[in-house]
């Protein structure tokens, strides 16, 4: 695909040479050619809370006291974060963390963004967001950035929702193609893939920026049930299907990965594809778990979708200042697990309660009689066990979770690791288990726990690129770090140690795991096995062959090396031990 557009790129790059001394353009130069060729869509890319600021990079600019205004009120909302390139949901993924005098960021007090103490005469520096941004309205867009990226040798990074807890949406002096504007929704009850033969799939197809909560609403309307996940904003397409994208629906209808027909996908060297079983299905194998922001920029994605349903919730807990309730509580969750899961169950464990839904227990009898065991030790403790049957999935979603808080615009640093179903039949391994979680409860933690892998599931491992952890595993567990907003960098690294401690803790429980890239511990040092098993060497050679120049680089993606470590605003975090 070489549309006019791009001949003309190629034209203006082979001019810019050839009047140039040396045949080396500069940067700047570049930038001009590609914002020409887009008619004039770059864009300058600035932090979120920049408005706030009467410095920005050394210089004195106006203050926009109006829209500042409008960012303190809406500083912990993700739908307002949402509309704009330079924001990110998780803040560490804006600054550059790895700046030892703390200074290269524009944050404010995400406890009091009103505090003056933020942006009162303080320098308000880019940090790790990008440079500059293209909004990406067709594959056309993304075509011309690579072009452009091989030519100059400028960084690139792909940014739809900005929910990513690892840096993979952002990048110190790079070109962001934003890819929320792509918000085209299609139900088609017979989708055949292309190029393929196959028996018609009920499917949604999205565009790349349509997110959870748009892709919930739309099914509902067409009486129909797409897997996603549990926070709203969270884009479809990227990241969360990329790195297998886990839903509480996933015990019984498997990952996103697994529930994928087929990729739109611009891949690095410049070509449009569709990778789906029938074709480039070494693409579509490694887009199915193998990690966002890597091989490509997706333009759409299709998605199997279930028929509407009922679903038995439950909503049960003991009080959380009952230390030796939330234990028993605990304790009774690990040795009811398998039971759970093979009943359908999946959810969320808050330490003392959990949100759970099934699509097997459709009755008030069933689903109570599910959770005898359970409803009994709750009621003992002075809990309470809310269990009914809703009649869809998004009656649940407005219920459960739109009716939540999902406050963002902190530093949260995942540390989630999964773990396996030997962990619950093996007494050894569950005694291990149980007595960690006590002393967790006793130091004041509340274990948090998504109950969100493929257990009832039954689809085929070898089709997707994920984990293959996820497969045997019952639970992800583990609890974030947090940064405050002024941290020093000193004390970063303190709270880096502190959770690589906590790796190795879970790690000893849980032999046999792996981690979900997604919410993992961002600093681990096995990171390729970790993360992605025994499919990493695969994973490299799809890598290399679609994107030979390495454009898209990421922390910890796949391709990802030693040489890129000093790139990275996480530079002097890599390899830290307790």
């Amino acid at each position: 695909m070489a549309p006019q557009r791009l001949v003309l790129l190629y034209g203006i790059f082979a001019s810019l040479a050839a009047s140039t001394p040396q045949g080396i353009p500069s940067q700047e130069q570049y930038m001009r050619a590609l914002n020409d060729s887009l008619g004039g869509r770059v864009h300058i890319n600035e932090p979120f809370a920049k408005p706030c600021f009467s410095i920005y990079e050394g210089e004195h600019v106006g203050r926009d006291d109006d829209l500042c205004a409008e960012r303190q009120a809406n500083y912990s909302s993700p739908t307002y974060r949402n509309q704009f390139p330079g924001a990110y949901m998780y803040e560490q993924s804006s600054i550059c963390a790895s700046d030892k005098t703390s200074a290269d960021k524009c944050l404010l007090d995400n406890k009091n963004p009103s505090s003056a103490s933020a942006f009162d005469n303080v320098n308000c520096k880019q940090g790790n967001v990008p440079s500059y941004y293209v909004e990406v309205r067709e594959a056309n867009d993304a075509v011309q950035a690579f072009e452009y990226a091989r030519q100059s040798g400028c960084k690139l990074a792909i940014k739809n929702s900005g929910h990513s807890f690892m840096e993979d949406s952002s990048q110190k002096g790079a070109l962001l193609l934003w890819t929320r504007n792509l918000r085209s929704l299609d139900h088609d009850e017979a989708f055949v893939p292309e190029g393929c033969s196959s028996d018609p799939f009920n499917a949604i197809t999205t565009g790349a920026g349509v997110n959870c909560g748009e892709a919930y609403e739309f099914a509902d309307k067409n009486g129909v049930t797409i897997l996603c996940g549990y926070s709203p904003t969270v884009g479809l397409s990227g990241g969360w299907v990329q790195n297998g994208g886990h839903s509480v629906l996933s015990n019984v209808y498997g990952l996103g990965a697994d529930r994928v027909l087929q990729f739109t996908v611009v891949t690095p060297d410049g070509e449009v594809r569709v990778a789906n079983k029938c074709q480039n299905s070494n693409l579509f194998w490694a887009l199915r778990g193998g990690g966002g922001g890597t091989f490509g920029v997706v333009i759409n994605s299709t998605h199997l979708v279930e028929p509407a349903m009922a679903l038995g919730v439950a909503s049960i807990g003991v009080p959380k200042a009952d230390k030796e309730a939330v234990k028993g509580f605990m304790e009774l969750l690990v040795d009811t697990a398998v039971d759970l899961a093979e009943d359908g169950w999946g959810g969320h464990i808050y330490g003392n309660y959990f949100v759970h839904v099934t699509p097997k227990m459709t009755t008030q009898d069933a689903a109570t009689k599910s959770l005898a065991k359970i409803v009994s030790y709750v009621e003992k403790h002075g809990g309470t066990a809310n269990i009914t049957v809703l009649p869809t999935w998004y009656s649940f979603f407005d219920k459960y979770v739109l009716s939540g808080a999902f406050a963002v615009g902190g530093l949260s640093i995942l540390n989630t690791r999964l773990v396996p179903t030997d962990v619950f039949t093996n007494a050894n391994l569950s005694t291990k288990y149980k007595s960690h979680l006590r002393d967790f409860v006793e130091g004041g933690g509340l274990p948090y726990v998504p109950v969100v892998s493929p257990y009832v599931y039954k689809g085929s491992r070898e089709a997707t690129s994920v984990q293959p952890a996820w497969y045997t595993s019952l639970w992800e567990y583990g609890n974030p770090a947090y940064w405050q907003w002024n941290s020093t960098f000193e004390e970063r690294i303190e709270i880096i140690k502190g959770m690589q401690k906590q790796t190795d803790t879970i790690r000893e429980l849980t032999p046999g795991g792996g981690a979900y890239k997604n919410e993992a511990n961002p600093f681990i040092a096995d990171w390729k096995r970790e993360y992605f098993g025994n499919h990493y060497e695969e994973l490299l050679k799809v890598k290399q062959s679609y994107d030979p120049k390495g454009l898209l680089k990421c922390w910890h993606c796949v391709g990802w090396t030693d040489e890129d470590v000093n790139d990275s605003c996480y530079k002097e975090f890599n390899n830290i031990s307790v």
